[in-house]
């Protein structure tokens, strides 16, 4: 459906740009794509991006906001501002987030890889927990089992969440097993001092710094398996 809508405002094959899709507006010397106007599209509520989808004023008016927006940054770059010190530091910080966020991405990806090539059959085939099990674990956890306000939850009212925890416990056995099993093959040393450091600069007082904080459209998440 995007698809046609965005080919329906008489772009073509000829008018396409280095940043890929067609040019849906020029911006004096840079240009909004359909590929911009799709990823913009995509931050939106549902219900916002249907009424641009389905609306023509709609449509306009968002196409008007982001050239608004292109304008913004173009006359930002005419001051200079890209070239603030401040402005480079903060844009390798964001660098540096951004690469620490793909590389624990492609960690999950191999770490959720192995464990499905390995333990997916293992783990389809753990047993519901019995209600005797779930009794059990009540009584073990019943000092914990309340609510905010100190009211005690019963059996009854934490029997569906228990399951759900149990049967998670269970799988991470699993998990535990097949690490313990690679640890022992492994070359694992561990130094101490170095935790403790790390632990108590963890554990300094950090001051609250909103300087870098600006105004931003709220955005518009994959279940995994951490570590």
């Amino acid at each position: 459906m995007l698809a046609l809508v965005l080919f329906a405002v008489g772009c073509n094959k000829a008018s396409q740009s280095s940043s890929g899709g067609a040019v849906l507006a020029k911006v004096n010397g840079g240009s909004i794509t359909s590929t911009d106007f799709k990823k913009q599209l995509e931050d939106l509520a549902p219900q916002m991006q249907q009424a641009v989808v389905s609306d023509p004023k709609a449509r306009k008016e968002f196409l008007e906001d982001l050239i608004g927006i292109e304008l913004v940054i173009q006359e930002a770059k005419r001051q200079g501002l890209d070239k603030d010190a401040e402005f480079k530091k903060r844009q390798d910080m964001l660098r540096k987030e951004l690469e620490r966020r793909i590389q624990d991405d492609v960690k999950n990806e191999l770490f959720n890889g192995v464990l499905k090539k390995e333990l997916g059959d293992k783990l389809g085939k753990v047993a519901p927990p019995t209600d005797q099990e779930v009794s059990a674990y009540y009584d073990m956890h019943k000092d914990k089992m309340k609510t905010a306000a100190g009211k005690q939850v019963s059996l009854k009212e934490a029997e569906q969440q228990l399951k759900m925890r149990i049967l998670q416990e269970k799988r991470r056995d699993l998990y535990l097993e097949f690490a313990k099993g690679l640890k022992a093959k492994a070359k694992v040393s561990v130094d101490d001092k170095a935790m403790e450091a790390a632990i108590s600069e963890f554990s300094k007082p950090q001051g609250l710094d909103l300087s870098h904080m600006n105004a931003q459209p709220a955005p518009g998440g994959k279940e995994d398996v951490k570590k």
